[in-house]
């Protein structure tokens, strides 16, 4: 009996050491897989922390970049009104320009009507210079024709005296 007991002991002893072995390997292999696991967490865990470290720099990228967008709308703002100022002012000189403009045709043109006037002054003048240098011409001749005349009737008025002398003697005489 003994033998059949030690034998049965090992049987006992070998299946024990058989399912030991099988529970160790499941052992094994539940701690593998739950290092697996493990390593996967912590994986996800630094991760997760470079994603918030991440996240931080992104929300502060974000502030910055919200913070340029108001300032830039602030810089759009005053352009567009600094242009529209300049639009007005763009538009007031363009319409003085074109008054000026008129001013300038209208100029040029009592410019070309002076001009017109003076040359027909100045045809008019010469005209009256000849008129003139002939009325001139012809003072002198009446002048001359005046003294001729004046010569002519002391002339005969001496002689109309001397005749009547010779007249008067004539008669005396006789």
């Amino acid at each position: 009996m003994s033998d059949a007991g030690d034998d049965r002991l090992k049987q006992i002893q070998s299946e024990l050491t058989a399912i030991l072995e099988e529970r160790l390997g499941a052992l094994n292999q539940v701690l593998q897989s739950t290092e697996a696991a493990t390593r996967r967490i912590i994986a996800a865990d630094v991760e997760m922390e470079r994603h918030r470290l991440n996240q931080a720099t992104l929300q502060a990228e974000q502030e910055n970049i919200e913070a340029q967008v108001i300032d830039a709308r602030e810089r759009v703002g005053a352009v567009r009104s600094q242009n529209a100022k300049l639009n007005a002012e763009q538009e007031r000189l363009s319409s003085e320009i074109a008054r000026r403009e008129r001013e300038v045709r209208e100029l040029d043109a009592e410019a070309e009507r002076s001009r017109q006037r003076i040359a027909a002054l100045e045809a008019e003048g010469i005209t009256l210079r000849e008129e003139n240098a002939s009325l001139r011409t012809k003072v002198k001749t009446l002048q001359e024709n005046i003294v001729r005349m004046q010569r002519l009737k002391e002339e005969l008025m001496s002689s109309v005296t001397g005749l009547a002398q010779q007249l008067r003697q004539a008669s005396g005489t006789e």
